[in-house]
Formats: C-alpha cells, structure tokens, sequence
C-alpha cells in the first residue's frame, strides 16, 4: 500500500513541476511574440496609440 501511495505522490508532483515549466514556456513565447507585433507595428510607421490599440485589438 504504501507503494501506490509513494508512486501516487511522485506522479501527481512530477506532473505538477511540468505543469509549472510548461507555462513558464508558453508565457516566455507569449512575450517574444508580442515584442515582434510591437517591433512590426512600429517598423511600419504606427505611432504609439495605434500600436498599443491594434495590438490589443489582435491579442484580446
């Protein structure tokens, strides 16, 4: 029994780091992404308030 019990705790904690590190991932892509759109947008001759609303308008 305690066997299950260890493998249980072990599983449902090696799920949780990667869980952890899979968002950190994602949230890191997220950002390198939203920095081209800006880098893109700007580079186009947007100005800041145009920037900062099509972006939102493109993200949300």
């Amino acid at each position: 029994m305690r066997t299950v019990i260890t493998l249980a705790v072990g599983f449902w904690l090696s799920r949780q780091i990667y869980i952890k590190y899979d968002k950190g991932k994602m949230k890191k892509k997220e950002d390198q992404v939203k920095s081209r759109l800006e880098a893109f947008l700007k580079e186009n001759g947007l100005t800041k308030t145009e920037v900062k609303e099509t972006m939102d308008e493109i993200i949300n």
